[in-house]
């Protein structure tokens, strides 16, 4: 069974399609696609079947993916030992980020691992924390930077880098502008602007109302933090974010009535990184614990799910 064929097949997989897996892997379309119905015909099982403009997963499939990732992984890690005895870092690594974080941080752990390792291959990749934490736990990321509220990942190594309340944030013109402190009973009778499912800040937020015995709609339920910002600064509704993410837009601030509504952000790693992750994980966490080094942004995300009653 030829190796390359495996890393293609988890290409497709990580991607949702033959396009965008062949792009990853400067390979042509045809090439990945002639390699992938040679391993159908080897293993005597239709892997993907064709849904629109791209591919999912049958049942079979389904079931083939985990042994094929964790055969590719062992082969890696073969490759990264014998690496370390040569004095070499070298090997394949994916770190993953919430959408738009600005965190300087970051970057330069990735710049130093590059001049250091450059014999590392890099994949960096945004999504939401729910989808980095699964990525992680699966293997298809080696570290992320991630939120969560109530429930640490405790399955995951962690390093906890903010910790953070949860704020009302309302125009200077608004009704609660002067407030010193709101309920979350008093959220359910106004429009509510949040982050969507998945983010830090929202699963704090209904955490919250679930503490309270109640539950909220949120009005506009957005894609990135710019939105919240703009529809709030509008008076369009009170938005509810971390007080990190809010601290620059100048606008009213107001903390809520439950100290346990919290959005917490840290670094993630699986149980055995390698040494790829290793090399990546000294120079990050160095640069987090160094408190001149805490402060970071979302930037704006360029869309919005919709406005919703």
């Amino acid at each position: 069974m030829e190796l390359h064929r495996l890393r293609y097949l988890l290409a497709i997989v990580d991607e949702g399609s033959v396009t965008e897996a062949a792009r990853r892997l400067q390979v042509a379309q045809s090439g990945v696609s002639s390699q992938l119905a040679k391993l159908e015909r080897e293993l005597g099982v239709a892997i993907f079947r064709r849904v629109g403009r791209g591919v999912v997963l049958t049942e079979e499939g389904r079931a083939l993916v985990p042994a094929v990732r964790n055969a590719v992984h062992a082969v890696d890690a073969v490759t990264a030992s014998a690496a370390d005895l040569r004095g070499l870092v070298t090997g394949s690594l994916t770190v993953g980020t919430v959408a738009n974080l600005i965190w300087p941080p970051l970057f330069e752990a990735i710049g130093e691992l590059h001049s250091r390792h450059p014999g590392i291959d890099l994949h960096l990749t945004e999504a939401t924390s729910h989808a980095l934490l699964t990525a992680v736990r699966r293997g298809e990321a080696d570290v992320a930077i991630a939120t969560w509220a109530e429930k640490e990942p405790s399955d995951l190594n962690r390093h906890l880098v903010v910790d953070d309340p949860l704020v009302a944030v309302v125009s200077a013109t608004h009704p609660w502008a002067a407030r010193s402190t709101i309920k979350p009973v008093e959220l359910t009778g106004m429009d509510v602007i949040s982050l969507e499912q998945g983010t830090g800040s929202r699963d704090a937020l209904d955490a919250m109302m679930r503490r309270a015995a109640l539950s909220i709609v949120p009005r506009w339920e957005v894609a990135g933090p710019s939105f919240v910002k703009e529809l709030a600064g509008r008076g369009l509704g009170v938005a509810i974010v971390s007080e990190t993410t809010a601290s620059t837009w100048g606008l009213s601030c107001i903390p809520l009535a439950d100290d346990e509504a919290r959005s917490r952000l840290g670094i993630v790693w699986r149980q055995e990184p390698s040494a790829a992750a290793r090399a990546f994980l000294i120079q990050l966490r160095g640069r987090a614990d160094d408190p001149s080094q805490r402060r970071l942004e979302l930037g704006s995300v360029p869309g919005t799910r919709r406005g919703r009653r």
